[in-house]
């Protein structure tokens, strides 16, 4: 009985418009957060929502669920994205990356990739290193790491990505922090998580990162 009158207060909030006021709001995206499985197809629509904000937590709430059926509908937020888009946008297509990332289906692999240079801003770029290691550990995912860790020089994407190699685990990334740490071209608290993951990395395969010939 509360669920069913939960669910006609959200369809009623949605319809109306009245999400735009702060209570309504948060009652909105407080219920939509609660919903299950069994709303997924709910959840699909809401994300088409005028509203920003009920759109961006039924997007997000599809990652907490990690449902697959929603991966056309997450995916064809991502790519329809662009410079032109409504201002608030910007949180429902972070939120499209993240629930991605959660959902963890291949075939958002190459979208993410071969789009990451269409963004500029660090959130973006960011969201998208994040979602990588989590959907899969594949060469095309850590070649395109370790393209990026080699040409950027911004510190935070820089740390990012050494965060994801970690995840990923791969001995061979070895040699790519290696070759950043010794260029000192990032500041002291990525070089500290370069040492970190060198390290482990290093223990990993049997020897000290020191150790490499």
């Amino acid at each position: 009985m509360i669920r069913s009158f939960l669910l006609l207060l959200l369809v009623f909030i949605y319809i109306s418009g009245l999400g735009e006021t702060g209570y309504s709001q948060q009652i909105a995206k407080k219920t939509i957060l609660s919903l299950g499985r069994e709303d997924i197809d709910l959840l699909i629509d809401l994300t088409y929502s005028d509203n920003f904000d009920i759109a961006e937590a039924a997007v997000y709430r599809l990652g907490q669920l990690k449902e697959k059926k929603a991966f056309d509908r997450l995916i064809s937020i991502f790519l329809f994205s662009g410079p032109s888009i409504e201002k608030g946008f910007d949180a429902v297509i972070l939120a499209s990356i993240w629930s991605l990332g959660e959902i963890g289906d291949p075939r958002a692999v190459d979208p993410l990739i071969n789009n990451y240079n269409r963004f500029t801003s660090v959130p973006y770029r960011t969201q998208i290193i994040r979602a990588l290691p989590k959907i899969t550990n594949t060469d095309t995912v850590f070649n395109f790491l370790e393209s990026v860790l080699k040409s950027t020089d911004n510190n935070m994407i820089a740390f990012e990505v050494v965060d994801a190699l970690e995840k990923l685990g791969r001995i061979e990334a070895l040699k790519v922090l290696s070759m950043v740490y010794d260029s000192k071209k990032f500041e002291l608290w990525v070089n500290k998580k370069i040492e970190k993951v060198m390290s482990k990395l290093g223990d990993n395969k049997g020897n000290k990162p020191e150790d490499k010939k």
